[in-house]
């Protein structure tokens, strides 16, 4: 391990966000050591890693979308190239209505000129093309997928280790102290530390007065136990169904806003079930074979918490991506690192910046 004075940044946190911001200030000549619990409360490890651009009931996208579409390909196709093996897997989903005002939601959408790559088709109840109770109908949409997160966060572990960069120990965070010129954690010093620590940065003491909105979320692994037909694309309806292999499929997720543990249990469980049975033609090809849970770092106005502390220039954050994470934290990457090393103005949807002016 390099000298404690040579480190530039210490990250705090080795989930998705940690990772991807370590590996992008490598790639820049910084010094940098990434400090993990050994991801006991990251919840990268838990989720699917959906890449779905369209969001909720009303299908609206962020004017960022295709930044953000073109920048995770470019990001996740870069990291299968070091990796040997995929990470990104790319496929159709399709989603459903579930009222009629839905599908005026769509038409809108449908009409707009910065959509017509991400919004397919119209799908008739009658005639629906996969095996699934659509009563109102559905739509296909398109650049949508899945990280493999828990294989990319692995090899992103060894690529660390491999150079030195990442110590698996728990920080408290009154063991972090900040001195003139520099900032040491036992025997390590750094210039600068970045917290991407998921939830856990609600308690933060320096960041305590960033709205964190923690949402618990629990995820059923589920596995063929017969030749009925299934999906073979995402369905996105009430619940959504992903298929992972030929073998296996996800089904979520719950949402949870008054816990903040990672333990699944029975009502989750049931209600995930409860939920496969209305979406599916033949839930009986599907058995349980795992129920986990994890919490999204989740904000108040669903929007990240990235910048720097207000006061205290050599602390910053990068955090509170929630559920879209695989799809946005490669390009939130790119423009943190370009803040911290070149000054370039934060988008000012994230910078954290706004809740002081707010």
């Amino acid at each position: 391990m390099a000298s404690a004075a040579q480190y530039d940044y210490l990250i705090i946190g080795q989930g998705l966000a940690g990772s991807l911001l370590a590996w992008r200030l490598a790639q820049h000549s910084a010094r940098v050591l990434v400090l993990d619990d050994g991801h006991a409360t990251a919840s990268s490890m838990v989720a699917a890693g959906l890449i779905n651009p369209l969001a909720g009931m009303r299908f609206n996208h962020s004017p960022h979308v295709h930044q953000w579409l073109q920048t995770l390909e470019q990001t996740y196709d870069e990291l299968a190239g070091l990796a040997g093996q995929p990470f990104l897997q790319r496929l159709d989903m399709v989603r459903l209505f579930r009222s009629a005002e839905q599908i005026r939601f769509y038409q809108r959408q449908k009409d707009r000129k910065d959509t017509h790559d991400l919004l397919g088709k119209r799908l008739d109840a009658d005639h629906f093309p996969q095996p699934v109770h659509a009563p109102w109908g559905g739509f296909e949409q398109y650049r949508t997928g899945w990280v493999r997160l828990p294989k990319l966060l692995a090899f992103m572990t060894d690529w660390l280790r491999e150079r030195n960069m990442l110590r698996e120990e728990k920080l408290c965070y009154e063991d972090l102290v900040l001195q003139a010129g520099q900032l040491s954690w036992k025997e390590i010093t750094a210039d600068q530390v970045i917290f991407c620590d998921g939830y856990r940065s609600m308690h933060n003491p320096w960041f305590h007065w960033l709205p964190f909105a923690p949402d618990q979320g629990e995820i059923l692994t589920l596995k063929r136990c017969s030749d009925a037909p299934l999906p073979d694309r995402i369905v996105n309806g009430a619940t959504w169904l992903l298929p992972v292999d030929e073998e296996r499929y996800r089904l979520g997720a719950t949402h949870y806003h008054d816990r903040q543990d990672n333990r699944a249990t029975e009502e989750g469980k049931q209600k995930l079930l409860a939920g496969m049975e209305a979406l599916l033609r033949h839930p009986d090809a599907l058995a349980l074979e795992k129920n986990e849970a994890g919490v999204r770092p989740a904000t108040a106005d669903r929007q990240p918490f990235i910048g720097t502390h207000p006061e205290l220039p050599r602390l910053h954050m990068f955090n509170g991506f929630g559920a879209h994470g695989s799809l946005t934290i490669p390009w939130y990457a790119q423009r943190m690192v370009e803040w911290l090393l070149q000054g370039k103005p934060l988008p000012g949807n994230a910078d954290i910046r706004r809740r002081i002016i707010a």
